[in-house]
């Protein structure tokens, strides 16, 4: 990419200016992130410890420091090319208590194959992932080794928000990390599904979720919707949030009081 093409790039989005591969792409993350709130939390702490996996170019990222300006951020991409852009932003826009790390979140730890978007004009560039999905196909993707770590690793002190959009891996990830899932105090997650990924399953994730001791809401389309209530077309999204709730919260959810 050269230098002018490079300064064609610079996106302004929540107060925060980025580089990025793809401006339409972009301008729909940054729609979603920051006017529609997708990612907002409450909490008391000061300096609350968020772990940002799949933190494509930074929105989410950049986001949670607005909201929580003391906040730690370890924020993971797997993409080697959109993790320089994360690298760049970061610096870029001087935030600070924020770890870059080049990683995709898997079951297990090591290296992984990873698909990505071989044109930075292509919309998949929004969907790379260590999984095969239908977008993944002729030309238009390049496949990569890159390294691979496991959230129970990630999970050595609490975490105040986990948040994942790892295209795929939901269900595995989460089930990995089983162990130490009591160490976080809520999950924020973007589910993928397709047919041909069967085994990440909004069935067995929430399951997960409530035995962790998380009360999860599921949404389609911007509204809650029950399991059996999905739209399941090929592929299909849902935003899930997994909340620990006391008593009285669960109530007031319940009633909508």
């Amino acid at each position: 990419m050269s230098d002018s093409a490079e300064e064609q790039s610079v996106v302004e989005c929540g107060g925060y200016h980025f580089f990025c591969r793809n401006r339409d792409e972009f301008a729909r993350i940054c729609q979603d992130v920051f006017a529609g709130d997708e990612y907002h939390f409450e909490t008391r702490r000061r300096k609350p410890l968020i772990v940002d996996a799949g933190a494509h170019v930074g929105v989410a990222t950049h986001y949670f420091k607005r909201l929580y300006p003391q906040a730690r951020v370890l924020a993971l991409e797997a993409n080697p090319v959109t993790f320089a852009l994360l690298r760049r932003n970061i610096s870029h826009n001087g935030l600070e208590d924020v770890r870059p790390l080049h990683a995709a979140l898997a079951p297990e730890a090591g290296e992984i194959t990873f698909f990505a978007s071989a044109n930075d004009e292509e919309p998949g560039a929004w969907g790379d992932s260590a999984v095969q999905q239908p977008w993944h196909e002729g030309e238009t993707t390049t496949q990569v080794k890159v390294p691979a770590v496991t959230l129970s690793s990630l999970l050595t002190e609490p975490v105040d928000l986990l948040k994942l959009d790892i295209e795929g891996l939901e269900t595995a990830v989460l089930a990995e990390a089983v162990p130490r899932l009591g160490k976080v105090r809520r999950v924020i997650l973007e589910f993928h599904g397709t047919r041909r990924n069967p085994a990440n399953s909004i069935v067995r994730l929430t399951r997960i979720l409530r035995a962790a001791g998380f009360t999860p809401e599921v949404r389609q389309f911007g509204a809650v919707v029950t399991l059996d209530g999905i739209q399941e077309d090929d592929p299909y999204w849902l935003m899930v949030r997994g909340e620990r709730l006391n008593p009285w919260q669960r109530l007031r959810r319940v009633t909508g009081r």
